[in-house]
């Protein structure tokens, strides 16, 4: 080929491309891609354009409703049908239905990575229709689906009526964990001293983290609740929380709101942190990882705990799933069940021996199914399979 193949990555927010697409970005330059990125505004926008990848900004909004998107529709028809790209890949709901509907008629082929579905238990019956209506139609001008998690990649077939060829189910979330988080017992142990005393929290305590944004329907309040009772029995349980809400979330929940719901007593055990770059040392100073989603497309975090070698107590979410072997890397409890939470996260506190077992087992796990290459092996097939087809009509 005389050209590289042109690649657009399309994704509402600005921290999604640093944390899911820029590892697969840079994968595909590596390969000879020429690769560039389309964003709306927010937290990350500094990194992405301090980087050697072309950004074109876009005014997406994560709210389908706001008019913002009706310009973010037109600056996407015509970034697409003026690139002539050979892909165009799209990632987060907004972006994906608005850059799939502006694709339509550009000779693009149309790659869309699925991070996580409106099916399932958790969403409303009426929404959970309306994004199958949405993905039957945009389905038919998609490509290749990239999901998280098996239950999505059969609900696309069967709900969506995507051909079962066009869909690919991810080994570990949108971008695979990151190499720094695959911590040696030694290193992870060394680390949790170190984070403890900076944080000002004794070696004997027993620490629970929850890394992630900071929304409703991650379980916030279930984790308050439960929180809030484990504080009460023991007296050496501390709680750190890892994230934030992110620009345009729409279901936001506050420090204050979480500290209130905990209690007073309480609340001088939990550590909110706010969103870190160095997440793993945090995870690294805990003994438990917490995930209470009401809904989850794969469990990063759990993947993540994992690779520190940290077990993991979540909510039945599809995300979940594809992550907690239960009873061996972790537990899995119903969601929204503020006792069964509580009690699977006794369990773990009661007994350093089985949790440190657990953990063990996690680190294991991850280092043969959660891992970056793994992830961007799945993609490059996808996108090398194009390029052969490109190559071959350019033979002829």
């Amino acid at each position: 080929m005389s050209e590289a193949m042109r690649v657009l990555q399309v994704t509402a927010i600005p921290i999604t491309a640093v944390r899911f697409v820029e590892p697969l970005v840079q994968s595909l330059q590596g390969a000879g891609y020429d690769v560039e990125l389309a964003t709306g505004p927010g937290r990350g926008l500094e990194t992405l354009e301090s980087s050697d990848v072309p950004v074109r900004r876009v005014p997406i909004s994560r709210n389908m409703l706001s008019w913002r998107n009706l310009h973010a529709l037109g600056a996407l028809r015509a970034l697409i049908h003026g690139g002539r790209y050979d892909v165009v890949h799209v990632h987060t709901p907004a972006a994906a239905a608005l850059a799939r509907a502006a694709a339509r008629g550009a000779s693009s082929r149309v790659f869309y990575t699925m991070h996580g579905s409106l099916w399932g238990a958790g969403v409303p019956a009426r929404l959970s229709a309306l994004f199958t209506i949405m993905e039957r139609r945009l389905g038919r001008h998609t490509d290749r689906v990239f999901t998280v998690n098996p239950d999505d990649a059969k609900d696309c077939v069967e709900r969506a009526g995507i051909p079962e060829e066009r869909v690919t189910v991810l080994p570990a979330g949108g971008a695979g964990v990151d190499p720094d988080f695959f911590l040696t017992e030694e290193a992870a142990e060394r680390t949790r001293r170190v984070v403890r005393s900076e944080l000002g929290i004794a070696d004997r305590a027993r620490i629970v983290a929850y890394v992630g944004r900071t929304a409703a329907a991650k379980g916030m309040a279930t984790l308050a609740r439960t929180f809030a009772g484990i504080a009460e029995s023991r007296d050496d349980s501390h709680l750190i929380i890892v994230g934030g809400a992110l620009e345009g979330e729409r279901d936001a929940y506050t420090q204050e709101r979480f500290l209130a719901a905990v209690g007073t007593e309480a609340a001088s055990r939990v550590s909110w942190l706010g969103f870190k770059d160095d997440v793993a040392r945090y995870m690294a100073a805990a003994d438990i990882v917490a995930l209470p989603s009401i809904r989850e497309g794969f469990g990063m975090s759990l993947a993540e705990a994992a690779a520190v070698g940290r077990p993991a107590v979540a909510t039945e979410t599809r995300g979940a799933r594809a992550v907690v072997d239960p009873e061996v890397t972790g537990l899995l409890v119903p969601v929204n069940d503020y006792r069964a939470l509580a009690a699977a996260l006794q369990r773990l506190l009661d007994d350093p021996d089985l949790a440190k077992r657990m953990g063990s087992a996690a680190r294991d796990r991850a280092s043969n199914r959660f891992t970056r290459d793994a992830v961007i092996g799945s993609y490059l097939d996808a996108y090398e399979s194009i390029r052969n087809e490109v190559v071959e009509i350019s033979d002829r």
